[in-house]
């Protein structure tokens, strides 16, 4: 078992650096389209990328999700048996999921080219976008059995890689062709190439489980498949609210105005990878409390975690919020500073909703699924509905909304079925506290960065200034424990020791209750 599991601090340290490398990636990549191309086509590439995430989920069927929860099941257990037939079954459906995908989108590649991008000249385009979704489909499943092993490790180390070429690689085809199109093939081959390095390691990990000892232990496929369902129509419609908005925004309006409007969600996102690598490491762990019938771990865990999202998230989307505007000049240019009033719009409205993340992946772990069916389904809904509203009448603003609303009520139907099965664990004193703590700097740095000329110093200078004050508000308001702050040194490398004591001296004291089981689990 030690040479197939990792520990769960090292997977969110690496965890962390792979979403890193993939926002720092992303963030160059659009700095440099903005200030090449001109704004309809960074609306069209936008929308491209667009097209690629919702398809890649629909022709993923569910199964990432389903993969890394009964591979996780049966690893707790020892079942090597099971997870290896599981292992041969998913590589093989997966496969045949990604050509489907492929065909489909080149079948259907003009009738898309002319519906949302209003032009035939982007039929190519598509097609090739066709392909980037075929590997995606492999990626997501590879992945995701990767996660399932517990294979933090490997899995982010492999996606340190591929964010750094998924972008660079594209990027340098455009520099050396000067044509767009280029660049959509780049990211199609990096896709492919991608796929096999997650499936050599795969390859590799089975081969290590075939030389253990393993029980006589079968689990159907069609459990799996169960399991799965619910999650890819909630996937589906999860995904399609994500990005509803933008292909509303070019349906009605035009490419430019979506251009325009992408690169508010680009810098929203900024806030969003400091959370990402939790969500993708609590199905794992939470699937192994449940397995265990750890009942108080589990909602120990789930506590912790809601505190830690909060703590990390909400003052990092107000101070992004509170920078919009310069941050939108600085980063893509004038003509995109029109789209600040949207993003500081969603920054505040996902801080509000953070935690559903935490409490989406608790539900999962319980194999309460289903829900997530009604949850993406009228968030989708009321994406759908807002976007056709308020987009031709308020242009970006109205598609900010549409977009925001879909996290109100995700988190209302989550929150109530996470309530009902005791997934539900917050702290309502310490994310109030949070809240108070964040729009008191929030108040300061938007008042500052007002007075003074956009440059890039002063973003640095604001972002630091905003730092200081809100870590002293953590101090000063006790907003962590010592048991909670536990957790995260947890998972700094032991070469940061600077950063270490500072953390210890954050946190305030509480009496020691039932978290130290918890935390002598996780080390």
């Amino acid at each position: 078992m030690s040479g197939i599991t990792e520990s769960f601090s090292s997977g969110v340290t690496f965890q962390y650096s792979a979403v890193a490398s993939m926002f720092i990636s992303s963030s160059i990549f659009y700095f440099f389209i903005a200030h090449i191309l001109p704004v309809n086509i960074v609306g069209s590439i936008s929308l491209l990328y667009a097209i690629m995430n919702i398809m890649a989920v629909v022709f993923v069927f569910g199964l990432s999700n389903g993969i890394q929860h009964y591979l996780s099941y049966h690893l707790v257990r020892e079942n090597h048996s099971a997870i290896m037939r599981l292992m041969r079954q998913t590589i093989a459906f997966s496969v045949l999921l990604a050509l489907a995908a492929f065909i489909f989108m080149f079948l259907a590649s003009g009738k898309i080219a002319m519906l949302f991008f209003h032009s035939s000249a982007y039929t190519l385009s598509i097609k090739l976008i066709g392909i980037a979704i075929a590997g995606s489909v492999m990626i997501n499943v590879f992945g995701a059995m990767l996660l399932g092993l517990n294979q933090y490790k490997k899995y982010s180390l492999i996606y340190i890689f591929i964010n750094i070429f998924t972008y660079f690689f594209p990027l340098s085809m455009l520099f050396l062709t000067g044509q767009s199109v280029y660049l959509i093939a780049g990211l199609a081959s990096i896709n492919i190439l991608s796929a096999m390095l997650f499936l050599f390691f795969v390859y590799r990990i089975y081969g290590k489980l075939s030389g253990l000892q393993t029980k006589s232990v079968k689990e159907p496929y069609h459990n799996l498949i169960y399991y799965s369902i619910p999650l890819f129509f909630s996937s589906i419609m999860g995904t399609s609210a994500t990005y509803i908005d933008r292909i509303v925004v070019s349906y009605f309006i035009n490419l430019s105005f979506l251009g325009i409007y992408n690169f508010a969600l680009i810098i929203a996102s900024a806030a969003a990878f400091l959370v990402a690598p939790v969500s993708n490491l609590l199905i794992p762990k939470l699937s192994t409390f449940f397995s265990l019938d750890n009942k108080e771990g589990f909602r120990n865990s789930i506590r912790i975690l809601l505190n830690i999202v909060s703590l990390i998230y909400i003052p990092a989307a107000l101070g992004i919020a509170a920078l919009s505007r310069i941050l939108l000049f600085e980063f893509a240019g004038k003509a995109y500073t029109m789209a600040y009033l949207p993003l500081i719009i969603i920054m505040f409205v996902t801080s509000v909703f953070i935690g559903t993340t935490v409490l989406a992946s608790g539900i999962s772990s319980i194999r309460r699924t289903k829900i997530f069916i009604y949850s993406s389904g009228f968030a989708l809904a009321s994406n759908v509905v807002l976007s056709v509203i308020l987009i031709p009448r308020f242009n970006i603003i109205g598609a900010a909304v549409a977009y925001s609303s879909m996290n109100a009520v995700n988190f209302a139907i989550v929150y109530y079925y996470s309530r009902k099965f005791g997934v539900n664990n917050y702290d309502i004193s310490r994310i109030v506290k949070i809240w108070i703590s964040s729009l008191i700097m929030f108040g300061i740095i938007f008042t500052i960065q007002g007075l003074f000329p956009y440059t890039m110093i002063n973003i640095f200078i604001y972002i630091l200034g905003g730092l200081l004050i809100y870590l002293a508000e953590i101090k000063i308001f006790r907003l962590i424990s010592q048991e909670e702050m536990g957790y995260i040194i947890s998972v700094i490398p032991d070469r940061f020791g600077a950063i270490k004591y500072l953390a210890k001296s954050l946190a305030y004291n509480e009496k020691k209750g039932n978290y130290d089981r918890l935390f002598r689990f996780i080390k």
